[in-house]
């Protein structure tokens, strides 16, 4: 497990995040942790103590302690009074973001294979005019765009989950990105938008064979 500056970055100051390559034993879970896993297949358990781990080492650095982060209802980990944090995991790599919420009231992370979302998806994830756009490209470029879209669009649905407990579907938003940065805009009425106006702004980077993107409220 290792600090992740980088990623930090995505986000407005305050923000702490550590990644990991490595296979995390479930021995390092906590019993409230280890509790909700009792059926789950190893994947999975191992994806989930990865993230812990990685969440548990930024709250550590924020002065949180180590303390346990079981799912709730929706899945979703019970933060720290005090504290807000996303987790993602893909093929073997797992990250973490956490921050305090008098800095930074909501964050979403999401980290995909740079060029995963093949054209059979496009349909699925894009709103009509974005489709156009992924159309209009060779197979190549269109599956890295189609990736962002979709990495960013997962990013924002996490954020925004966090401060309402909406669930999204892919067409309620639409990205654009450039150099770095993506802003995502509402195609309805979000709950988020009431606490918080569109468009929301976000960044990306490419690391390692892989697409990280980030969004935050402040």
């Amino acid at each position: 497990m290792n600090a992740a500056p980088r990623i930090a970055d995505l986000f407005a100051p305050g923000a702490v995040a550590y990644q990991t390559h490595d296979t995390v034993s479930a021995d390092t879970l906590l019993p409230e942790e280890r509790d909700t896993l009792l059926r789950a297949v190893q994947k999975r358990v191992q994806e989930f103590a990865a993230g812990r781990a990685c969440a548990r080492a930024a709250l550590v650095q924020l002065g949180f302690g180590a303390v346990a982060l079981p799912p709730g209802a929706d899945r979703v980990p019970r933060w720290p009074d005090g504290a807000t944090g996303s987790i993602t995991h893909t093929d073997g790599y797992c990250a973490a973001v956490v921050a305090p919420t008098g800095q930074i009231r909501a964050l979403g992370l999401d980290a995909e294979p740079q060029d995963s979302v093949k054209p059979h998806l496009w349909r699925r994830i894009c709103t009509p005019e974005e489709l156009a756009t992924l159309q209009a490209q060779d197979e190549a470029h269109g599956r890295m765009a189609a990736t962002l879209l979709f990495s960013a669009k997962e990013a924002f649905y996490k954020c925004q989950h966090a401060l309402t407990g909406q669930w999204l579907g892919f067409s309620d938003i639409g990205v654009e990105f450039d150099s770095g940065r993506f802003s995502v805009r509402a195609t309805r009425s979000l709950q988020i938008a009431q606490q918080h106006p569109g468009p929301w702004q976000g960044r990306y980077l490419y690391e390692q064979g892989l697409l990280i993107t980030g969004i935050c409220i402040v």
